[in-house]
C-alpha cells in the first residue's frame, strides 16, 4: 500500500452504497484488522477502526478544528474525520503512517491503542501555529536547509531513509542545522552576488562531542518565475520521502517547530530562489577564520559576526554548481 494506491481506494469509496451514513472501503486485505476508509453522507474523509465486541475502548475523544477523532460505543468503532477539505492529502499520509503502524498487529486491544497514539502523533501536524512572519533572509535561511536535506533524501535508501529525516534539527534550534552520527553541518544560505555570511553565535561554528563540523554555504539567486518557494521544495521532499517508504511524521514535527504545516507554507510563495551552487567548507582545519567557544575569552558572550567565505577556498571541501 502506497499513496498512490490510497488515493485509488477513495476514488472507489464513491461507488459503494451507503451504510448508515457512510460509503466506506476496507483498506487491504493484508491488514489484519478491519480497518476502512470511509465518506461520510455530508462528505467528511474518515478513517475507521473496527474493534471486536469484547474489546473495550476508553476513548473521551478529541474534536479539533480541521480533525476530529471519536468512539462510537455502539457500533464498537473508532473514527477519525477529516474537517477540513484542504487538508486531504496530509489526511492520506496520516491514513497510510496509521495503517503501517497497525497492519501486523492482531491483538485488539493493542491497535486500538496504537491507532489512538498515532492520531495525537499526528494531529498537532493539522494545527496553524504560524504567528511569526519570516522576513525575505530568514525564508531564504529556511530554504536552503529544505533544499539540503532534499539533496540529503535523494541518496538515501529506504533502509536509513528515517534517519536522514531526523538528522535535520535547524526547526529545533539546536547548535547545528544537521547532525549525524559522524559529522555536524552548519547551513548558510546567501545570495549569489554576496560574499559574506553571518555567524549568529560564538556555537554555531564549534564542533561538539570530538566529531567534524562543517559549513555548507547555499548560494542562491532570486527568481519569482522560474524560482522554487518552500512550499514547493516541501512537496518535493515529501514526494521523495514517500518513494523511499520514509515516516513523514519526522518531516511535520521538525517542520511544526517553526509554526508551518505544508498549507500554510504557500504564505512565503512569493519569495522564490534558484540554487546556483554548494560550497562545502573544513571549519576544524588548521587556520580556518572563526570566532567560537575555543579561541575567545569567556566573558564574551552572544556573539554574532560576518564571515567573508569568498576567501576560504583553501578550506574547501567540495563545491557543486547547479
Amino acid at each position: 500500500m502506497n499513496i498512490k494506491d490510497l488515493k485509488l481506494k477513495w476514488s472507489n469509496v464513491s461507488a459503494v452504497n451507503n451504510k448508515d451514513g457512510f460509503k466506506a472501503l476496507r483498506i487491504t486485505a493484508k491488514c489484519i484488522s478491519d480497518l476502512f476508509i470511509g465518506v461520510h453522507k455530508n462528505g467528511y474523509r474518515c478513517l475507521i477502526l473496527f474493534i471486536p465486541l469484547n474489546v473495550e475502548v476508553k476513548l473521551n475523544g478529541v474534536d479539533k478544528e480541521k480533525l476530529r477523532l471519536e468512539y462510537i460505543k455502539s457500533k464498537n468503532v473508532i473514527l477519525i474525520r477529516l474537517n477540513d477539505p484542504d487538508f486531504q492529502d496530509l489526511f492520506n499520509d496520516l491514513v497510510l503512517s496509521l495503517y503501517l503502524k497497525i497492519k501486523d498487529i492482531s491483538n485488539a486491544k493493542e491497535y486500538a491503542n496504537q491507532l489512538i497514539q498515532g492520531f495525537y502523533k499526528w494531529a498537532e501536524f493539522f494545527e496553524d501555529k504560524h504567528t511569526h512572519k519570516l522576513s525575505r533572509e530568514e525564508v531564504m535561511g529556511f530554504f536552503g536547509e529544505l533544499f539540503m536535506l532534499n539533496e540529503y533524501i535523494a541518496e538515501s535508501t529506504p533502509s536509513n531513509i528515517n534517519d536522514v529525516l531526523s538528522s535535520w534539527k535547524g526547526p529545533f534550534d539546536t547548535t547545528h542545522d544537521f547532525i549525524f552520527d559522524n559529522k555536524d553541518i552548519e547551513i548558510k544560505t546567501k545570495e549569489i552576488a554576496k560574499h559574506v555570511v553571518k555567524i549568529s553565535s560564538e556555537h554555531q561554528l564549534e564542533n561538539e562531542f570530538d566529531k567534524r563540523l562543517e559549513l555548507l554555504v547555499v548560494s542562491v539567486r532570486i527568481d519569482l518565475v522560474d524560482g522554487k518557494s518552500i512550499h514547493d521544495l516541501l512537496l518535493l521532499i515529501i514526494g521523495n520521502v514517500r518513494k523511499n517508504q520514509g515516516e513523514l511524521s519526522i518531516l511535520y514535527n521538525a517542520i511544526s517547530q517553526k509554526g508551518f504545516t505544508v498549507e500554510n507554507s504557500k504564505e512565503y510563495n512569493n519569495h522564490r530562489f534558484i540554487v546556483s551552487k554548494m560550497e562545502l567548507y573544513n571549519c576544524m582545519a588548521n587556520g580556518f577564520p572563526k570566532l567560537s567557544v575555543c579561541n575567545i575569552p569567556v566573558q564574551i558572550t552572544k556573539l554574532d559576526y560576518l564571515l567573508r567565505v569568498n576567501s576560504l577556498d583553501e578550506f574547501l571541501i567540495e563545491e557543486k554548481k547547479y
